[in-house]
């Protein structure tokens, strides 16, 4: 067992996308403190290619405030930073520093009776318009990593960076920027994948971020018995209470199958 999994917090905060901006993360990390947060955790497009000076900003105010930081890997984060720690060290909650650790996908872990599943990624419907290196083959879930996921079982938490099928995301509505059809269908299938996921899980809440926009809705299942609350959270540069979210785990709801 791991720092990570020692930890039992009563309450934490998710965040949204911070795309490398260390000013942002600084203050996100500091306001969580704020809130009496013990710990953060982070729905990908953390770092980008994780720069030295990133990770040590972040370390610092995690330091300070007496935090600890998990995230999922996001689209926009590289994946020849990730994955060779991944390969070395397995599916676990990885320190890439003392306090900031990596939730590779399909990991689980339990807290205060809370239990999680980490299910970062999503397709990048910008990828035309990037050199390779700037997005990563690996940014989705695979076939295998969704079978896994879904095999282990019910959640009460799904920690994503995408949002299932079925979710509503009216800041999408009509392809407002203009991405590719081709992108936005591909977009789709990723999203339909992470839902296929969610009706075995049935978790009691799942938390993503990716679109840029703040969002609190329900999926509704009744096929498979379930209801999930979904929050989805926006990025750096706009308002902290937007970017994140404070969450008291005795107020969270079970997953089915564990306590209706």
């Amino acid at each position: 067992m791991n720092d990570w999994e020692r930890l039992t917090p009563a309450r934490i905060v998710c965040a949204g996308d911070w795309h490398g901006n260390s000013f942002w993360a600084d203050r996100a990390i500091r306001y969580a403190a704020e809130q009496g947060a013990r710990a953060i955790l982070h729905v990908g497009d953390l770092g980008y290619k994780f720069a030295p000076n990133f990770l040590a900003r972040v370390q610092r105010a995690l330091e300070d405030t007496g935090l600890l930081m998990g995230f999922v890997p996001g689209n926009h984060d590289s994946y020849d930073y990730l994955d060779p720690r991944e390969h070395e060290h397995g599916c676990t909650a990885i320190a890439l520093r003392p306090n900031i650790f990596y939730l590779p996908r399909t990991y689980r872990w339990s807290w205060s009776g809370v239990t999680f599943l980490a299910l970062g990624g999503a397709h990048s419907v910008d990828r035309l318009w990037r050199a390779r290196g700037e997005w990563w083959e690996r940014e989705t879930i695979t076939l295998f990593e969704a079978a896994k996921a879904a095999n282990g079982g019910p959640a009460d938490v799904m920690l994503c960076h995408d949002v299932p099928d079925g979710v509503h995301i009216p800041c999408i509505e009509g392809n407002p920027h203009g991405f590719p059809d081709s992108e936005i269908a591909a977009a789709q299938q990723h999203r339909e994948l992470l839902r296929r996921v969610v009706d075995v899980v049935a978790p009691g809440s799942l938390f993503a971020g990716h679109y840029h926009c703040r969002l609190d809705t329900t999926l509704d299942d009744p096929a498979h018995g379930y209801r999930t609350d979904v929050h989805v959270l926006d990025m750096d540069g706009g308002q902290l209470t937007e970017n994140l979210m404070v969450v008291d785990l005795a107020d969270l709801p079970v997953a089915r199958g564990r306590r209706l």
